[in-house]
Protein backbone atom coordinates (compact mmCIF):
# COMPACT_ATOMS: atom_id res chain seq x y z
CA UNK A 1 0.00 0.00 0.00
CA UNK A 2 0.98 3.52 -0.92
CA UNK A 3 1.05 5.93 1.40
CA UNK A 4 -2.14 8.55 1.62
CA UNK A 5 -1.62 10.66 -0.25
CA UNK A 6 -1.37 15.02 0.97
CA UNK A 7 -4.64 16.50 0.75
CA UNK A 8 -4.87 19.22 -2.38
CA UNK A 9 -4.77 22.58 -1.84
CA UNK A 10 -8.00 24.71 -1.34
CA UNK A 11 -8.02 28.19 -3.58
CA UNK A 12 -7.71 30.53 -1.46
CA UNK A 13 -11.63 32.90 -0.99
CA UNK A 14 -11.04 36.83 -0.21
CA UNK A 15 -13.85 37.77 2.33
CA UNK A 16 -15.14 41.01 3.17
CA UNK A 17 -16.36 41.89 6.39
CA UNK A 18 -18.50 44.64 7.17
CA UNK A 19 -15.85 45.72 9.44
CA UNK A 20 -13.77 46.94 6.01
CA UNK A 21 -16.56 49.16 4.91
CA UNK A 22 -18.29 49.60 1.90
CA UNK A 23 -15.80 49.94 -0.90
CA UNK A 24 -18.25 51.93 -3.15
CA UNK A 25 -19.54 54.67 -0.09
CA UNK A 26 -18.99 58.06 -0.43
CA UNK A 27 -15.70 58.82 0.92
CA UNK A 28 -15.26 62.13 2.77
CA UNK A 29 -12.71 64.30 1.37
CA UNK A 30 -10.45 66.37 3.71
CA UNK A 31 -9.18 69.33 2.55
CA UNK A 32 -5.67 68.37 1.91
CA UNK A 33 -7.05 65.79 -1.15
CA UNK A 34 -9.58 68.83 -2.64
CA UNK A 35 -9.11 69.31 -6.19
CA UNK A 36 -7.44 72.66 -6.41
CA UNK A 37 -9.30 75.77 -6.81
CA UNK A 38 -10.30 76.84 -10.49
CA UNK A 39 -7.91 79.43 -12.34
CA UNK A 40 -9.10 82.64 -12.58
CA UNK A 41 -11.24 83.54 -15.91
CA UNK A 42 -8.44 85.03 -18.65
CA UNK A 43 -9.50 87.50 -21.20
CA UNK A 44 -10.40 85.55 -24.59
CA UNK A 45 -8.07 85.59 -27.21
CA UNK A 46 -9.09 84.98 -30.76
CA UNK A 47 -6.70 82.28 -32.21
CA UNK A 48 -7.16 83.79 -35.72
CA UNK A 49 -6.50 87.04 -34.49
CA UNK A 50 -3.38 85.69 -32.32
CA UNK A 51 -1.73 83.74 -35.64
CA UNK A 52 -2.27 86.67 -37.53
CA UNK A 53 -4.73 85.43 -39.86
CA UNK A 54 -7.33 87.98 -39.91
CA UNK A 55 -5.14 90.64 -41.73
CA UNK A 56 -6.77 93.49 -41.34
CA UNK A 57 -10.50 92.88 -40.25
CA UNK A 58 -11.44 93.59 -37.03
CA UNK A 59 -14.51 93.17 -35.00
CA UNK A 60 -16.69 96.09 -35.40
CA UNK A 61 -20.38 96.52 -36.47
CA UNK A 62 -21.49 97.05 -39.56
CA UNK A 63 -22.00 100.68 -40.31
CA UNK A 64 -21.89 100.84 -43.90
CA UNK A 65 -24.33 98.32 -45.05
CA UNK A 66 -27.57 101.06 -44.95
CA UNK A 67 -29.32 98.36 -46.47
CA UNK A 68 -29.56 96.36 -44.16
CA UNK A 69 -31.56 99.02 -42.57
CA UNK A 70 -34.12 99.39 -45.05
CA UNK A 71 -35.05 96.25 -47.08
CA UNK A 72 -35.34 96.85 -50.32
CA UNK A 73 -38.85 97.07 -51.95
CA UNK A 74 -37.50 94.95 -55.16
CA UNK A 75 -39.75 92.17 -56.04
CA UNK A 76 -38.31 88.73 -56.31
CA UNK A 77 -39.78 85.27 -58.16
CA UNK A 78 -37.56 82.39 -57.10
CA UNK A 79 -34.83 84.10 -55.65
CA UNK A 80 -34.30 86.01 -58.22
CA UNK A 81 -34.83 89.85 -58.39
CA UNK A 82 -36.79 91.77 -60.87
CA UNK A 83 -34.71 93.72 -63.18
CA UNK A 84 -35.66 97.11 -65.34
CA UNK A 85 -36.54 96.52 -69.05
CA UNK A 86 -35.73 99.50 -70.70
CA UNK A 87 -37.92 99.63 -73.73
CA UNK A 88 -40.00 101.82 -76.04
CA UNK A 89 -43.77 102.69 -75.25
CA UNK A 90 -43.27 100.92 -79.19
CA UNK A 91 -41.34 97.92 -77.94
CA UNK A 92 -44.02 97.44 -74.71
CA UNK A 93 -47.14 97.80 -76.91
CA UNK A 94 -45.32 94.69 -79.71
CA UNK A 95 -44.62 92.73 -76.39
CA UNK A 96 -47.95 93.40 -74.94
CA UNK A 97 -49.90 90.43 -77.06
CA UNK A 98 -47.41 88.16 -76.42
CA UNK A 99 -47.49 88.28 -72.42
CA UNK A 100 -50.02 85.69 -72.10
CA UNK A 101 -50.29 85.19 -68.27
CA UNK A 102 -51.95 87.74 -66.84
CA UNK A 103 -53.64 89.21 -63.29
CA UNK A 104 -55.77 92.70 -63.01
CA UNK A 105 -55.25 94.23 -59.27
CA UNK A 106 -57.64 96.94 -58.58
CA UNK A 107 -56.74 98.53 -55.09
CA UNK A 108 -58.07 101.54 -52.99
CA UNK A 109 -54.47 102.98 -52.33
CA UNK A 110 -54.36 104.89 -49.18
CA UNK A 111 -50.51 105.35 -50.40
CA UNK A 112 -50.97 106.22 -54.36
CA UNK A 113 -53.15 109.32 -55.40
CA UNK A 114 -51.65 110.51 -57.87
CA UNK A 115 -49.64 108.72 -61.48
CA UNK A 116 -46.43 110.15 -60.33
CA UNK A 117 -46.79 108.29 -57.03
CA UNK A 118 -47.56 105.06 -58.49
CA UNK A 119 -45.21 105.23 -61.05
CA UNK A 120 -42.50 105.39 -57.94
CA UNK A 121 -44.07 102.34 -56.52
CA UNK A 122 -43.36 100.34 -59.94
CA UNK A 123 -39.93 101.77 -59.63
CA UNK A 124 -39.74 100.69 -55.92
CA UNK A 125 -40.61 97.04 -57.22
CA UNK A 126 -37.66 96.91 -59.90
CA UNK A 127 -39.71 98.12 -62.96
CA UNK A 128 -38.28 100.90 -66.05
CA UNK A 129 -41.15 103.47 -66.17
CA UNK A 130 -41.96 103.21 -69.48
CA UNK A 131 -44.36 106.16 -70.12
CA UNK A 132 -46.72 108.41 -68.29
CA UNK A 133 -49.62 109.39 -69.63
CA UNK A 134 -50.91 112.47 -67.83
CA UNK A 135 -53.68 112.89 -70.11
CA UNK A 136 -55.54 109.81 -69.00
CA UNK A 137 -53.80 109.01 -65.34
CA UNK A 138 -52.12 106.02 -66.76
CA UNK A 139 -48.71 104.41 -67.09
CA UNK A 140 -46.65 101.80 -68.09
CA UNK A 141 -43.42 99.51 -66.94
CA UNK A 142 -41.28 97.13 -67.87
CA UNK A 143 -39.02 94.17 -66.20
CA UNK A 144 -37.45 91.40 -66.78
CA UNK A 145 -36.94 88.50 -64.28
CA UNK A 146 -33.97 86.05 -64.75
CA UNK A 147 -33.46 87.92 -67.92
CA UNK A 148 -35.58 85.51 -69.58
CA UNK A 149 -39.25 86.15 -68.62
CA UNK A 150 -40.94 89.57 -69.35
CA UNK A 151 -42.80 91.38 -66.91
CA UNK A 152 -45.18 94.26 -68.43
CA UNK A 153 -47.73 96.38 -66.14
CA UNK A 154 -50.29 98.79 -67.34
CA UNK A 155 -52.08 101.29 -64.54
CA UNK A 156 -54.99 103.47 -64.19
CA UNK A 157 -55.07 106.02 -61.19
CA UNK A 158 -58.87 107.11 -60.78
CA UNK A 159 -60.07 109.73 -58.58
CA UNK A 160 -60.40 109.11 -55.02
CA UNK A 161 -56.80 106.95 -55.13
CA UNK A 162 -58.41 104.04 -57.24
CA UNK A 163 -55.66 102.19 -59.00
CA UNK A 164 -56.56 99.74 -61.25
CA UNK A 165 -53.51 97.52 -62.50
CA UNK A 166 -52.86 94.94 -65.07
CA UNK A 167 -50.01 93.00 -64.59
CA UNK A 168 -48.92 90.35 -67.74
CA UNK A 169 -45.83 88.25 -68.03
CA UNK A 170 -44.13 85.44 -70.45
CA UNK A 171 -44.16 83.27 -67.43
CA UNK A 172 -47.78 81.85 -65.76
CA UNK A 173 -45.94 81.32 -62.30
CA UNK A 174 -45.10 85.28 -62.29
CA UNK A 175 -48.16 87.36 -62.91
CA UNK A 176 -50.33 86.26 -59.59
CA UNK A 177 -47.54 86.65 -56.99
CA UNK A 178 -46.24 90.16 -58.61
CA UNK A 179 -49.93 91.28 -58.87
CA UNK A 180 -50.33 90.54 -55.01
CA UNK A 181 -46.66 92.13 -54.01
CA UNK A 182 -48.42 95.11 -56.08
CA UNK A 183 -51.52 95.22 -53.99
CA UNK A 184 -49.54 94.92 -51.08
CA UNK A 185 -47.03 97.88 -51.78
CA UNK A 186 -50.22 99.92 -53.42
CA UNK A 187 -52.24 100.10 -49.99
Amino acid sequence: MEPAAAPAAQPAVETVSDDEGDAFAPQSVSAASAPPPAPAPTEYVDPFAAEGLLDALSDQPLTSLPSLAAPSQRFEYNGVAMAPAVITTAQFGQQWGGCKAQSPVEVNSSKVSTLDAFMDVCSNVGLHKVESITATNEGICAGMIGGTHVVLIHGKVSPGSKVNVTVKSTDPGVTGPLAMYLQTMLR
